[in-house]
């Protein structure tokens, strides 16, 4: 394989991880509110190749290699009043305001499996 081979593929594996649903996530819809993580994506990548004969030997060298970080930079939080906008850079996540923003998810949950239990109970009599 040599060097532009090498090349092209590094890159197209590196295209296969980075599309617009890793930059804006999937919507997460919890107590009313829809939660959409937002990701900053880094890549680099980097190849070397050589030739050569020495004597009677001919060879070829090559190598490549590269990396993808994915890292959450804000959460987009809607519900029917508002639109929020989290960041989780600059002097760092407050992840309080990440919690008021999804009040009562316990709560909730617990009921809902509360509900469900009841229906099965009820559908067993």
């Amino acid at each position: 394989m040599g060097v532009e081979e090498l090349m092209r593929e590094v890159v197209e594996q590196l295209e296969k991880l980075i599309t617009t649903k890793t930059i804006v996530g999937e919507p997460i819809t919890m107590a009313g509110k829809t939660v959409v993580p937002i990701s900053k994506v880094s890549f680099g990548f980097g190849s070397g190749g050589g030739e050569g004969k020495r004597d009677e030997d001919s060879g070829f060298g090559g190598g490549g290699g590269g990396g993808a970080k994915i890292e959450p930079v804000a959460f987009l939080v809607i519900s029917e009043d508002e639109v929020q906008l989290l960041s989780t850079t600059g002097k760092g996540l407050d992840i309080g305001k990440i919690i008021e923003s999804v009040p009562d998810v316990m709560d909730k949950i617990k009921s809902l499996k509360g509900k469900k239990e009841k229906e099965e109970s009820a559908d067993e009599n």
